[in-house]
């Protein structure tokens, strides 16, 4: 008789604690949570960050201008003087943006050319390019240059 009291005694409270549960559950599915979604794409890698971008190209570093923070995000602001264009029609002397989602990016090399992948800001003059590649920026060479000539040449990603 004590041993069928605890198996229905044991199984109320297991009942107890799956229904507990699962209102905790449903709850926390209901509730809105507070997230941010900064991309929808891998932004170290070349391949998923082409498409999303308006300009691919060489451009050579002419100087650092400020550090600055924009939208929330510490920015590096250069002044860089387009070459090659892969994609988009910049032209000319940009300015562009650059800083990694966590961290502090290394400082680009004053004279050096870099491959940049970018969209404008709301202001493109005041404002710049966005810098939407997040690996490593390094000087061009030709391996590097094959490798963004091919991502360039992926559709575009539709607007979200």
């Amino acid at each position: 008789m004590f041993e069928k009291k605890a198996a229905v005694l044991v199984g109320v409270v297991t009942a107890g604690v799956l229904a507990a549960g699962s209102w905790a559950g449903h709850q926390g599915r209901t509730s809105p949570r507070e997230t941010e979604v900064l991309r929808d794409y891998d932004a170290t890698s070349v391949a998923s960050t082409a498409p999303h971008t308006q300009d691919v190209f060489v451009g050579r570093v002419v100087a650092f201008e400020e550090r600055r923070e924009i939208e929330g995000w510490t920015q590096d602001v250069y002044r860089v003087e387009v070459g090659s264009v892969l994609r988009g029609d910049v032209a000319g002397t940009v300015r562009v943006t650059y800083g990694l989602d966590e961290g502090t990016a290394p400082r680009l090399t004053d004279g050096l050319s870099y491959l940049f992948a970018t969209n404008a800001w709301t202001d493109p003059v005041d404002d710049g390019h966005a810098q939407l590649y997040q690996g490593a920026l390094k000087p061009v060479d030709d391996a590097l240059m094959a490798t963004w000539k091919a991502a360039a040449a992926l559709p575009v990603a539709p607007a979200r």
